[in-house]
């Protein structure tokens, strides 16, 4: 207790940041109306005219829910006439004539945004009951004029039946008492209990956890970096799980369907002539949707009970997926074989998919930090971006590419710098191919990181046969890479058709415009890619907006723990920058290159399809090597610094988290 009495100030801080957050969340619900279910859309025709003082415009409505706490009413503001200051007055009552509220509007009040929200005491036991909403026009003083009064907008209808068709909870409104044919452009808002349970639960959860392991690591001493890796990703992991809808990240509904077939054994999408696809089950794609962006925790909950029927097949086509390789749907088809052998509801093979896919990426990234020699801050921190802790959450393969990569440049900088005289022999030789091997197989892209083998001094190898080793190991790795891609390159060419082909001549014939092309994209996209490679976006669509929040405190934090990490400060030689840089910038080249011939149609003046998340796996190069050259002294302890790291890591996670719920309620 007398410890915390001390740190009075870091409590200040910690507890005003984490009640900051949930404010801007409850305010990012509040305005974007997740919470309510709402009565059909009005399409309005027309408008009310010859408005008068004192008009008095009345609408019946009848409730279907409990709960109601919200009228939108559409109004035709004209907005090019000015002059007028008239008001109205909004109000509604009870099925008994008793007020419920009512309030005064002016003109200019809505005249940039014509849809008025009137909100009101909510009616916890509405449904079935009438209610009456009344709109009165009044001046401001006596000698107002009404020439172009702002009016309501309505929707003509010609009978009562073709009202009841449309609009089941409206009849015919009513000015001055006198009925018109149509109903008031208009829509009701009721409040979801449901989804303000649910919201409510992860907030305090993810809160609790936060306060609770915040504190923990605040006091605990001695604690390696690993450690803090370990107590803290797995759990926002699962959250990310459970918050995020099964198939709402990138591309999720196509690596579904590719790990579902290496989970059968299928390691290639079949071709049959033009016909691309493999038979599995009908019920796997049953559960998914092409409208991808309408999937919430409701259609989730409908889907819960569907059951897997292997006799029931259908020709499914991963589109994109198809092109990567099986090794990296490893993890999440192991999910799926074990998760098939118990159950055979569809969405938790899908979760089981999920849960390895994360298991196997903690396990890469805990072995990475506890065996790169130094920077151990910086993967630590580069763990806590919400877009791959999004990749690590899902299906995705995005999940083993960085942490393979993470892995891979931790292992060869152990090798390059150990204190031990360990000499590679054939066994460490063995681990680096297969290492090599599945990197350049999780994408072309990155096997340009093979590169790093160089920075290994040579005496490190036995019999100082360095070369040797490396050509071998690379040419292990391109030729099964090479060997992958003339398969792939079926599956390519039906996607892009001859567009791919084309592109190609394109570059070898004119490398200058290209290399234009290249250097427009990044002047036109560059800060974009620090954003979202950040976590500003998440979700398939980038549809989970997180703002400048999130991406930019990790992005500065990054930039501090780099400079200032005595660790690396000139670690590196020259041989071994140069190799490194050469490394990072062929990465780059390759992901433009990549996007360029897959993605981006012909004649396009920038490169498309890129995405930050892309260069996350150079991310700990990157790092490196500014912080070999750049020297800022600090009298934080690497210890305390890490703390720090994961204590601002995972507060950050409470909005990343609580954005995802909003998104998706």
């Amino acid at each position: 207790m007398e410890k915390i009495k001390q740190d009075w100030k870091f409590f200040l801080i910690f507890f005003i940041s984490i009640i900051a957050i949930i404010a801007m969340a409850i305010y990012a619900l509040e305005v974007s109306d997740k919470l309510y279910n709402t009565s059909e859309n009005i399409e309005t025709d027309n408008y009310i005219k010859n408005i008068k003082v004192e008009t008095i415009i009345e609408q019946k409505i009848l409730s279907n829910q409990n709960n109601f706490e919200r009228v939108d009413i559409d109004f035709e503001p004209f907005k090019d006439e000015y002059g007028n200051f008239s008001e109205v007055t909004i109000g509604i009552n009870d099925e008994n004539g008793n007020l419920i509220k009512e309030e005064k509007i002016s003109r200019n009040y809505i005249r940039e945004n014509s849809t008025y929200e009137f909100k009101f005491k909510k009616q916890k036991n509405s449904e079935g009951k009438i209610y009456t909403l009344y709109i009165k026009y009044e001046p401001q003083n006596s000698n107002e004029t009404v020439d172009k009064f702002f009016s309501v907008r309505y929707k003509s209808m010609e009978n009562t039946e073709q009202i009841s068709k449309n609009h089941d909870s409206l009849e015919n409104f009513t000015v001055d008492g006198q009925e018109v044919k149509g109903i008031l452009g208009i829509r009701e808002y009721y409040l979801n209990n449901n989804k303000l349970i649910f919201f409510i639960v992860i907030t305090l959860a993810i809160t609790v956890y936060v306060i609770f392991i915040s504190i923990y690591l605040r006091y605990r001493k001695n604690i390696k970096v690993e450690n803090i890796f370990l107590i803290t990703i797995p759990v926002i992991c699962l959250f990310y799980i459970i918050c995020m809808p099964t198939f709402k990240n990138h591309d999720e509904i196509y690596h579904w369907y590719r790990a579902y077939e290496v989970s059968t054994g299928k390691l290639m999408e079949e071709v049959d002539g033009d016909t691309l696809g493999t038979i599995l089950p009908q019920s796997i794609s049953d559960v998914t949707t092409d409208d991808w962006q309408s999937i919430t925790y409701a259609k989730v909950r409908e889907s819960l009970n569907a059951e897997l029927d292997k006799e029931d097949t259908a020709l499914l086509y991963s589109e994109t997926s198809a092109v990567y390789s099986f090794v990296q749907y490893i993890p999440q088809a192991i999910g799926i074989f074990i998760t098939r052998i118990f159950t055979d509801k569809v969405l938790l093979l899908a979760y089981g998919g999920r849960i390895i896919n994360m298991v196997f990426s903690i396990i890469l990234i805990y072995f990475a930090i506890k065996k790169i020699p130094f920077g151990k801050k910086i993967l630590l921190l580069l763990s806590f971006i919400p877009i791959a802790i999004e990749g690590f959450s899902s299906l995705s393969p995005d999940a083993m590419t960085i942490s393979m990569a993470f892995f891979y440049i931790a292992y060869i900088l152990s090798l390059a710098f150990s204190k031990e005289n360990h000499i590679i022999d054939g066994k460490k030789i063995a681990i680096l191919t297969v290492l090599s091997v599945i990197m350049a197989m999780c994408k072309i892209v990155y096997l340009p990181l093979i590169l790093l083998l160089f920075i290994i001094p040579k005496e490190k190898f036995k019999n100082e046969k360095k070369i040797k080793n490396i050509f071998i190991i690379g040419a292990i790795a391109v030729v099964l890479n090479l060997i992958w891609l003339m398969v792939a390159g079926i599956y390519l060419s039906h996607f892009r058709e001859r567009d791919s082909s084309i592109q190609v001549i394109s570059i070898l014939t004119n490398p200058i415009k290209y290399l234009q092309n290249c250097l427009y994209t990044v002047n036109l996209n560059g800060q974009e890619y620090i954003y979202s490679m950040f976590g500003g976006e998440l979700g398939w669509g980038e549809l989970v907006q997180l703002n400048s929040i999130v991406p930019y405190i990790l992005c500065f934090i990054l930039i501090w723990i780099t400079i200032t990490d005595q660790t690396i400060k000139d670690k590196f030689k020259l041989y071994q920058k140069v190799w490194i840089t050469i490394a990072a910038i062929a990465v780059v080249g390759l992901i433009f290159t990549s996007l360029y011939v897959q993605w981006t149609t012909i004649g396009s003046d920038s490169v498309l399809g890129i995405q930050g998340r892309y260069f996350i796996p150079i991310l700990p190069l990157v790092a490196l090597l500014i912080g070999s050259q750049l020297k800022v002294k600090t009298d934080y302890s690497d210890e305390n610094t890490c703390k720090t790291i994961a204590i601002i890591g995972v507060v950050l996670q409470i909005w990343a988290i609580l954005a995802i719920v909003i998104c998706h309620l």
